[in-house]
């Protein structure tokens, strides 16, 4: 009887225990898993990077970690706790690291590992832009304060790229290194390997004792190379009608010398430079009108030219930047 009991009660004993066992793993997390859910494939140097990883147990504590081509790890990334099942991690990929393929992996408490590959992509680096030249000219006006025309020349030293937003600040600095005024212009576009006029004025209440400028360039993004750009010629300087003693604009064509798209309109900067090829100042047009390739119309600067004394103008430089119709 002993023996027939003891035969009976084994699939019995085998039973419960494979039901303990499932009932054990049901209890502790049913399923144990980490997953990448989200994350960028390429990642340029100097941008950031976020992931994502779905986790069960759905509060685990989680880590990442960041193994460059290099051998170089990533560091500042802290361990987290995952919430709704759901642990993310954002950083920004040095500006230096090694291109190539990263690999990054998450590990979580109770839970597993999981790896992925991301690609560090070079960055591209922005177009460097100098400051030339520059130059001013102070006029006190007839009845009260005086008015500065100011004239700078950047040159865009990338070949490979145009300089796109370009800010400029002109400072006006006194002897004493103290600043008595501040103008500001934006450039739509400053091409690649070439150079920029900008130009402008500010007016004074009263006296404007400058002793220099200060220029400061801030370029927002570049772009690609500008191929065609509108030709310049026939440039003259005219006094101004009722003060001809000082500069009233600067005259000449600009010819449309894409041989494929027709200019809306043009961005027209200039300075004014004396006989010795000194900066006397500038200032900013533009020229409205339909043109056609190979097209030609006038172009007149006024803007700024009025502090300029027209018996000291001997030669000007002036860009368009052109707007293409887009019908």
């Amino acid at each position: 009887m002993t023996s027939k009991a003891t035969g009976r009660l084994l699939p019995l004993a085998l039973a419960t225990a494979l039901g303990a066992a499932f009932f054990a793993g049901a209890a502790n997390g049913r399923t144990q898993s980490v997953a990448f859910v989200a994350g960028p494939d390429r990642v340029v140097q100097g941008n950031p990077a976020t992931f994502t990883v779905s986790v069960s147990p759905t509060s685990a504590r989680c880590s990442l970690s960041v193994r460059y081509k290099s051998g170089a790890r990533q560091k500042g990334l802290k361990s987290v706790t995952a919430a709704g099942g759901t642990a993310s991690w954002t950083w920004t990929v040095p500006r230096k690291v090694q291109t190539g393929r990263a690999r990054v992996t998450a590990s979580c408490s109770g839970a597993g590992s999981a790896s992925r590959v991301m690609t560090v992509i070079g960055q591209v680096l922005p177009p460097k832009i100098d400051v030339a030249q520059s130059g001013f000219s102070v006029r006190n006006l007839p009845f009260a304060g005086s008015v500065v025309s100011w004239g700078v020349i950047l040159a865009n030293r990338s070949k490979t790229q145009d300089a796109l937003d370009v800010d400029i600040i002109c400072n006006m600095v006194m002897a004493d290194n103290r600043l008595i005024g501040t103008a500001t212009a934006h450039v739509a576009d400053v091409v690649a390997n070439s150079k920029q006029p900008v130009g402008g004025e500010l007016t004074f209440p009263a006296g404007a004792p400058v002793a220099r400028l200060e220029i400061v360039v801030k370029i927002g993004k570049g772009g690609p190379v500008t191929h065609w750009m509108p030709g310049i010629s026939f440039l003259r300087m005219a006094p101004s009608t009722f003060e001809p003693a000082w500069t009233g604009e600067i005259d000449g064509e600009v010819q449309n010398d894409n041989p494929t798209k027709t200019i809306q309109f043009v961005e027209l900067w200039g300075v004014v430079f004396d006989a010795e090829g000194n900066i006397l100042g500038g200032g900013r047009g533009f020229g409205v009108g339909t043109l056609p390739p190979s097209a030609l119309m006038v172009l007149r600067i006024t803007d700024g030219m009025r502090a300029i004394p027209y018996g000291r103008t001997a030669s000007a430089m002036v860009v368009a930047i052109p707007t293409y119709k887009t019908f």
